[in-house]
């Protein structure tokens, strides 16, 4: 998101520092979801899809469309999403990312 509208709103591109920073908390937090909330589980609160499954992969698909893959290197969270994507039903999540 900083990526497509810091350039919009400041008139220029984004600054090293900054992007590098923003990357930085991706990463955190996409330990976090991985260490702390999916552990060995299926989807997040356990064996069913829920509510904090919907909200997260909604978070975690956004960057996608600025060309930042945080799915990217993560065995785990791509599993996941594609747990997401088989219970919602393919043409849903498609459509809704």
């Amino acid at each position: 998101l900083l990526k497509t509208l810091y350039p919009f709103a400041m008139g220029s591109e984004v600054p090293k520092e900054k992007m590098d920073a923003a990357l930085d908390d991706m990463k955190q937090s996409l330990d976090l979801l991985e260490e702390k909330f999916l552990q060995d589980k299926p989807f997040i609160l356990g064996n069913k899809i829920s509510l904090a499954d919907l909200v997260a992969v909604v978070e975690l698909m956004q960057p996608l469309g600025t060309g930042v893959n945080g799915f990217e290197g993560r065995p785990k969270l791509m599993a996941w999403r594609e747990r997401v994507k088989k219970e919602l039903g393919e043409k849903l999540f498609d459509q809704t990312h």
